[in-house]
């Protein structure tokens, strides 16, 4: 399936065409709320039957379309850590890729980390997983470099913590300003993270005490 990222016209097949037009409506000021089965079959231009071959409801539509554009953020994000060859800047690189992203594609950001929030336990599951994705690649990235001291549980557990504010720092700076900017913003999260990490190696949090 072509990247729904890189889509500017309604693609080929039908199923495409139903995801394509959900992701244009949803990230419209229509919004996923105000967007019904009729508009989107519209825009794709098929029909209801069509519709209903692929998706039972509007909410399997969005947890559809969620899966597959967190699929397509955080593959970029490996990419973008798997090219930076020092190991220090390698979290960094996918902070940076991810914030770069987001305020490339700001209406459909705001569809994953907003709108999206409390549709459906459906559309809920899907969002904890790709939580989860994005966490065990921060773990990933930082794992080997930390003491066995640090343990696992720890280890996730700070993930989890740092997915948490990455995200919320977007919704609250990078959504609501222009004129936000990507690096110096990547930075500091990236020193968070770092130090974050630092300190469970030092055995500074209760955990380890």
């Amino acid at each position: 399936m072509q990247s729904l990222l890189s889509m500017k016209q309604l693609p080929e097949h039908a199923r495409e065409k139903l995801l394509f037009a959900a992701m244009t409506l949803f990230a419209s000021p229509k919004g996923f709320k105000e967007t019904s089965i009729l508009d989107v079959v519209e825009v794709a231009r098929v029909s209801k039957t069509t519709f209903y071959n692929f998706f039972h409801s509007k909410e399997e539509l969005l947890s559809t379309l969620f899966e597959q554009l967190a699929d397509e953020f955080l593959q970029e994000v490996e990419k973008a850590i798997l090219k930076e060859k020092r190991v220090a800047y390698k979290g960094y690189a996918g902070i940076r890729r991810y914030m770069e992203l987001c305020k490339q594609h700001k209406p459909i950001t705001q569809v994953l980390l907003v709108a999206s929030v409390g549709v459906s336990e459906e559309v809920e599951e899907v969002r904890r997983k790709a939580h989860n994705r994005f966490a065990a690649v921060i773990y990933e990235t930082v794992r080997g470099v930390l003491p066995e001291t640090v343990s696992e549980q720890e280890m996730k557990m700070a993930s989890q913590a740092m997915v948490g504010a990455i995200n919320e720092v977007i919704i609250q700076h990078l959504m609501v300003s222009d004129e936000a900017e990507v690096e110096p913003v990547a930075r500091l999260l990236n020193r968070i993270t770092v130090g974050s990490f630092t300190s469970l190696a030092m055995g500074r949090t209760p955990l380890s005490r």
